[in-house]
């Protein structure tokens, strides 16, 4: 255990360096408590350090790969829902919350109404109707719609799942309509498609606003078994009686050629099966991973004035200033938000006698205690993060969607002596 808490410090150290090709780096900026604007600067010659590090970060972030730069559209629908949900969970200071009840109160509070299993939820992906690209739904305008979810991961437990249309208030008086969403699968014939009913809604003649259908049994279904996802098909019934089936636009649905902040998306809510951080790799220790750093590395550099690590050391365990900057990794063009986040990390010495601020454990009272009889025998115990705090990221992924997702143990909040 006091391994992996060692790791950790060191990654939530290590993950600001930012990879340019010149000789030094801005790895992180904070004001210090004395008010002083202070910079941290690596030097890194290295090309392959500098590729190495930046893939542990996105494996960190649960990438395989940097997201391609895509010319985004901010004030389409989803993206526009997925800014207004990940400010809704920040708090009056502008940090993530932490507390799993606040962060289910504020996603059921953004989406209008209570939503059924989204306890727990890591991961919110919203997704963009691309239904106008698939061959069988193409010509079917404004009844059917398709969301790539490809890039669901099997550890990813569908929570629950929400299609969501705008729909425009008619002045001319009518009857309501009945709006019925069905998954459509495959036939027995290859071009024979069936409709399979998912979920229904009877909607007033004058409404406007999103409305808001349960698809998570779709979504579930499309996670485990990517080949059935063969789209959605929308129908509209007039309830006068007659039940007639009218065009969604008639209605006042909007279409794809409708305004963009007012297209129709999918939204998911995930849990992860697993622990909300990815393995990573663990580097071999015959040296082909394992480089011996220079010189220049050992130094980092606060304000005009080099100080070496070792100045940390020599001070009482604390927890002391780091800034991530995802702007100076270059990432601006697919990180949607935040900028960069205070990681905070933990360095000093746990040297006797251990004060009630260095916040020790009693094995590491103890550890001390033998440590000073026997000082080659024993170490010293280690200062690491004794409490750590989850951030929330929101991005593009490959396919235009929006992710937020929440990364756990990725702010120091306290330190302590192990």
């Amino acid at each position: 255990m006091k391994f992996n808490m060692e790791v950790k410090s060191m990654l939530l150290f290590y993950i600001c360096v930012v990879f340019e090709m010149a000789a030094f780096v801005v790895c992180s900026e904070f004001f210090a408590s004395n008010g002083l604007h202070q910079t941290i600067v690596i030097d890194l010659h290295n090309k392959r350090k500098q590729s190495e590090m930046e893939h542990e970060i996105l494996t960190l972030l649960g990438l395989h790969q940097r997201p391609q730069v895509i010319k985004h559209g901010y004030e389409y629908s989803a993206p526009k829902f997925m800014i207004t949900l990940y400010n809704s969970l920040l708090n009056e200071e502008g940090e993530s919350i932490t507390d799993e009840i606040e962060f289910n109160s504020k996603v059921n509070l953004t989406l209008g109404k209570p939503m059924e299993h989204i306890n727990g939820t890591d991961v919110i992906r919203s997704f963009i109707n691309h239904a106008n690209k698939i061959p069988h739904l193409r010509h079917d305008r404004d009844i059917t719609f398709f969301f790539d979810t490809s890039d669901v991961a099997l550890s990813e437990l569908v929570m629950g799942a929400e299609f969501r249309i705008f729909k425009e208030a008619k002045t001319s008086r009518g009857y309501d309509c009945r709006v019925e969403i069905f998954r459509i699968a495959q036939g027995l014939d290859l071009e024979d498609k069936t409709l399979e009913p998912e979920v229904n809604l009877t909607v007033p003649w004058d409404y406007e606003g999103w409305v808001n259908f349960n698809v998570t049994r779709a979504l579930t279904l499309w996670s485990y078994i990517p080949s059935t996802n063969l789209g959605l098909y929308m129908k509209v019934t007039v309830l006068d009686g007659e039940n007639r089936q009218i065009a969604p636009g008639k209605f006042g649905i909007v279409g794809r050629n409708g305004p963009d902040d007012q297209q129709a998306f999918l939204v998911g809510f995930f849990k992860m099966a697993r622990s909300d951080i990815p393995t990573r790799t663990r580097r071999s220790a015959d040296g082909s991973n394992n480089e011996t750093p220079d010189e220049s590395d050992k130094y980092y550099y606060w304000g005009g004035n080099s100080y070496s690590m070792d100045n940390y050391r020599k001070s009482a365990c604390q927890r002391h200033t780091l800034y991530v900057n995802f702007k100076s990794l270059g990432w601006q063009d697919w990180i949607i938000a935040p900028d960069g986040y205070p990681a905070f990390f933990c360095g000093g010495e746990c040297t006797f006698p251990l004060g009630a601020q260095m916040n020790a454990t009693n094995h590491a009272i103890v550890q001390t205690l033998v440590h000073l009889t026997r000082p080659f025998a024993v170490p010293k115990p280690c200062c690491a993060p004794t409490k750590l705090s989850p951030i929330q990221v929101l991005y593009f992924d490959d396919k235009s969607n929006v992710v937020l997702r929440k990364y756990g143990n990725m702010k120091v909040k306290a330190c302590g002596c192990h």
